[in-house]
């Protein structure tokens, strides 16, 4: 693996001209390494951003910062400064708003160095924007399993990372040898600046249902944020996925040329057939007249359009269809996105990231057409600390399962019975057997021990996570407990009991 290089940094003066501030600076030729927003992470050299967030205020931790080597720091609350700190400060009217254009300048501007897309929606967004990277030519790639670029990788703590994080892989795939990026989007990343200063070949809109409400306070205002994407400074065109009628209105909406994709007679890449199995999923698209049949490892009927709107993108993007086509085709599917797992006498046990009711609904169908003439097995929990209102409307998803077995999925501090108990309104009145079992590990042991090799057993929420959070606060390995839903499954599998299939 080649050595990160340094950043080729940049001078105080050149950061307060990008951030558009203007500032008394004694020495504007003074060099700036980095930016940082954490002041935990400040080396010497450093630019120190004073973000203020929901828990914390930077402006309390400046002194750390210089403290600890930053040359300088960017702020809006001068005012909750120490009156000497000793070091310049760049006032800026939202410190925010400006960490994409300077986290972009201290890193060299890499996004000018690649071909850019960028994917977000409600679903789909971690597997389209896989797929979409697979088919691009030396193609980094950015979701909520992580940052990779051919056989490197990078942890990332969040969906979309912080604008100077997120500028930073992107050097860090540039250094590497990439020519073109594909970037998740997320809501929240849109409304905190993160893909600020990212400038996108095309975006893709690949659905709409509500979530993140929580944060959002609205269902217009996450569309809004949605939306914020497909504007003619963050993107050059579109492709929107226009089966629902949020879509629709996007497409209809947008300020840049979209492409339309969709089941609906006037997309312009229209999706004429789309099944799937146990071996991956065929979509049969038409565009400019001429047919494609396209073919892909990716499990389930859900991802027929996320097939379609990669596909879409690459030839927006200028990419050959029948190399598009073949490319797709040995593209394998993000971890823990209907990710299979079986052994003899065995179910088949998939676990998946669905954590939206419309999500939830299109996994447990996709398990019934993996077994038709078995039960489907559901085992299902909901986050603690956000998104309350939708724990209802996933336990009415969970109805069309056979059983259910309810369980703690990250609690984040509230009590998990309780959480359990709003899941379980949403049951009432059900045909399945609901059981609770708090403990995860054993929630998916038993399912997996209870069900008959005909069965699937359905692990949802966590998909490709691998720490469980229950305590508030808990954001990494130090506080967190390893738990990977895939590995606890795979030991029930080659630990349970064999059956005699019908």
């Amino acid at each position: 693996m080649l050595p990160d290089l340094p950043f080729p940094g940049s001078t105080l003066g050149a950061v307060a001209d990008r951030a558009r501030a203007t500032a008394d600076l004694p020495d504007p030729g003074a060099p700036v390494a980095d930016l940082v927003m954490d002041s935990r992470r400040v080396r010497p050299g450093s630019l120190f951003a004073c973000v203020r967030g929901a828990r914390s205020d930077g402006h309390r931790h400046a002194a750390e910062a210089v403290a600890a080597g930053a040359v300088a720091v960017l702020a809006d609350r001068p005012d909750r400064l120490p009156a000497d700190l000793g070091v310049p400060v760049v006032v800026v009217p939202s410190v925010r708003a400006v960490l994409g254009p300077v986290g972009a300048l201290l890193a060299g501007d890499p996004a000018d160095r690649l071909r850019l897309a960028t994917v977000t929606g409600s679903n789909g967004k971690t597997t389209t924007s896989t797929l979409l990277a697979g088919v691009l030519d030396r193609c980094g790639l950015v979701t909520t399993v992580g940052a990779t670029f051919g056989p490197h990788t990078r942890s990332t703590a969040l969906t979309t990372p912080e604008a100077p994080d997120l500028h930073r892989l992107l050097r860090w795939m540039v250094q590497r040898g990439a020519a073109s990026a594909v970037v998740e989007a997320s809501s929240i990343a849109l409304d905190m600046g993160r893909v600020d200063a990212l400038p996108a070949e095309v975006a893709v809109f690949t659905g709409f249902e509500a979530d993140h409400l929580d944060h959002h306070g609205t269902l217009e205002q996450y569309w809004a944020s949605k939306a914020e994407l497909f504007t003619p400074d963050r993107t050059r065109a579109a492709v929107v996925v226009t089966d629902d009628p949020w879509g629709r209105r996007l497409a209809d909406q947008a300020r840049v040329p979209v492409t339309r994709v969709g089941r609906d007679a006037d997309c312009d890449v229209r999706v004429l057939l789309g099944i799937s199995d146990a071996t991956g999923t065929e979509v049969l698209l038409v565009h400019d007249g001429r047919r494609h049949l396209v073919r892909t490892p990716v499990v389930g009927r859900v991802h027929v359009t996320n097939v379609a709107a990669a596909w879409a993108a690459a030839v927006v993007l200028g990419c050959d269809p029948e190399t598009v086509r073949d490319r797709l085709a040995v593209v394998l599917p993000p971890p823990g996105r209907n990710t299979l797992l079986s052994a003899p006498g065995s179910p088949l046990v998939v676990v998946d990231y669905a954590h939206t009711p419309a999500a939830l609904a299109a996994a447990v169908s996709t398990a019934a057409d993996l077994r038709p003439c078995g039960r489907v097995h559901l085992v299902l929990g909901a986050r603690g600390a956000r998104d309350r209102w939708k724990r209802q409307g996933l336990g009415e998803a969970a109805r069309a399962a056979d059983e259910v077995w309810l369980t703690n999925e990250g609690s984040h501090g509230e009590d998990p019975a309780a959480i359990v108990a709003e899941l379980a309104v949403g049951l009432l009145g059900s045909d399945a057997r609901v059981q609770t079992v708090l403990d995860r590990r054993e929630a998916i042991t038993g399912a997996v021990d209870t069900a008959g090799p005909d069965d699937v057993v359905l692990v949802v929420g966590r998909g490709h996570e691998t720490l469980l959070q229950d305590a508030p606060g808990q954001v990494d390995a130090a506080t967190a407990v390893r738990f990977s839903d895939a590995d606890v499954a795979r030991s029930a599998l080659g630990s349970g009991r064999r059956r005699a299939a019908c």
